[in-house]
Parts: structure tokens; C-alpha cells; sequence
């Protein structure tokens, strides 16, 4: 049987630990939210589009694909049983930078699904005059914080340049 003592400590030191857990369990839940970044301008969304192709062109990457997602969209809401558009236009654009995607892929392999980078663009139907322009920040495998803070700064600065 356990003396008093050591049974108050034993619950102590219990309860600190579960209370850890917890703290460890929402710290590691919240870090797999995705952190979504959205910048708004006012402009043509048209203007705005080739603004950021040229922001990105600018940074020496190739735009690998442009994904009008307004369009799909539009044309499969119906088959949902939504008759209302919530994008006027929307796109993405996807990209990848070479140096980049190396330092990812020796930073981890599994890191191959961080690529390409995509940065969303796109107009609501209740705020047309309104572009908005949206990218996520990569969360990488451990031991890739360097590189992923390079992406993250990357994507930041191609849109501080569309934007001016």
C-alpha cells in the first residue's frame, strides 16, 4: 500500500502529465490547420491576374498550370442543387521553384507533395470590384522549417509585387 505522501505526489505527477498531453495534443491539431494568407485590392480582377503572372515571370518560375476554378465550378454547382456562382472569377495558379523543391526534397522526400505552390485569384459575385488573392503556407516534414519559411516569403513577395 502506498503511504499518503507518495500517493499525493503519484496524482501530482499524473495530472501534470495529462494536462502536458493535452497542451501537446492542441499545439500538434492546431499546427495541422492550414494557415491561409488573402490579400485584397481593388481593381479589374483581369488587370490583377496578369499582374501576379507577371510578379510571378518576374521571380525567374514558370507558371506550370492554370486552373480556372470558376468555370468548374459553374458548371457542376447545378448538379449539387447549387443554382448561385460564389466566384465571378477564379483561378489558381500553380508554380514551383527548382531551387526550392531540391532543398525540399533533401530536407525530407515525403516533402514532394509541398510542390507545386499555388496561389488562388479571384473575384466574388457580391464584390466584383474586389480581387482577392489567397495562397497556403506549406507545412513540411520536420527539419524542414528553413526551406518552408523561404516558400512562405517567397509567396508573400510575389504578392506584395502583383499588388504594389
Amino acid at each position: 500500500m502506498m503511504n499518503a505522501k507518495i500517493k499525493s505526489i503519484f496524482i501530482a505527477l499524473l495530472g501534470f502529465f495529462l494536462i502536458n498531453l493535452v497542451i501537446a495534443a492542441e499545439n500538434n491539431k492546431s499546427a495541422r490547420i492550414p494557415k491561409i494568407v488573402t490579400t485584397k485590392v481593388s481593381g479589374n480582377y483581369f488587370e490583377v491576374v496578369q499582374s501576379l503572372r507577371s510578379a510571378i515571370l518576374g521571380k525567374g518560375i514558370n507558371i506550370a498550370h492554370e486552373l480556372h476554378a470558376s468555370d468548374m465550378l459553374q458548371r457542376t454547382g447545378p448538379a449539387y442543387g447549387y443554382k448561385k456562382s460564389v466566384y465571378s472569377h477564379a483561378q489558381i495558379l500553380e508554380f514551383c521553384s527548382a531551387k526550392l523543391s531540391q532543398e525540399l526534397s533533401r530536407a525530407d522526400p515525403d516533402n514532394i507533395v509541398v510542390c507545386p505552390f499555388t496561389i488562388g485569384i479571384y473575384s466574388l459575385v457580391t464584390e466584383p470590384q474586389i480581387v482577392h488573392i489567397s495562397y497556403q503556407v506549406p507545412n513540411g516534414k520536420p527539419g524542414s522549417e528553413k526551406v518552408i519559411k523561404e516558400i512562405e516569403e517567397l509567396l508573400a513577395s510575389i504578392v506584395e509585387d502583383a499588388t504594389w
